[in-house]
């Protein structure tokens, strides 16, 4: 599935989308795990991981930030989910101890998912790519205030998702019904 997220607000909807979806899976029983983020710095990950995690029972007990330097957050969620950033590894590591076996109750979000040695992603995985399409900047004002440089920018992001797995799979294709009247979806 492949999409264009138009704004800050765009990548929002999507992430409430998924969050809806990951709950529908989960009252069936059939939870999705694992989702791997590829994308260059800035290009939404970290604000997808805070309106998915908004989206959940319990997020109300949940301050969603970049673990850059920790690794690894905790949500205390419904389910319960681990966001990860992988950023500051060397390439072709294997998942941190602290990240294997969580549990079957238990979401894993990995940010620079990039970094892993292709052997160990899980087999049964959702893979969300961010590029960035669009980027137009008042350069003077961002040099200015870079705190701001979202707010300065035209950003526009390429999605595209791509699916592993039996849960994974049913997961991609809800998740496109959920979006359905949100995005011109491919």
């Amino acid at each position: 599935m492949e999409f264009f997220l138009d704004n800050l607000e765009d990548t929002e909807t999507f992430a409430e989308a998924a969050a809806k979806t990951l709950l529908e899976q989960k009252a069936e029983g059939r939870l999705l795990r694992t989702v791997y983020f590829f994308c260059e710095m800035g290009a939404g990950k970290t604000t997808f991981t805070r309106s998915f995690v908004g989206a959940l029972p319990g997020a109300e007990n949940a301050e969603v930030a970049s673990p850059s330097f920790t690794i690894c957050h905790e949500y205390p969620t419904d389910p319960e989910i681990y966001h990860a950033d992988l950023y500051r590894l060397p390439d072709g590591i294997d998942l941190p101890e602290e990240l294997q076996d969580l549990g079957r109750k238990t979401v894993l979000l990995i940010e620079w998912a990039e970094r892993l040695n292709p052997e160990v992603l899980d087999k049964n995985r959702l893979e969300i790519f961010f590029g960035k399409e669009n980027l137009s900047c008042d350069k003077k004002n961002t040099l200015e205030n870079i705190d701001n440089f979202v707010n300065m920018c035209n950003l526009k992001r390429h999605v595209k998702i791509s699916a592993h797995g039996e849960i994974a799979e049913e997961f991609e294709k809800r998740l496109h019904k959920n979006l359905q009247n949100c995005f011109l979806l491919k």
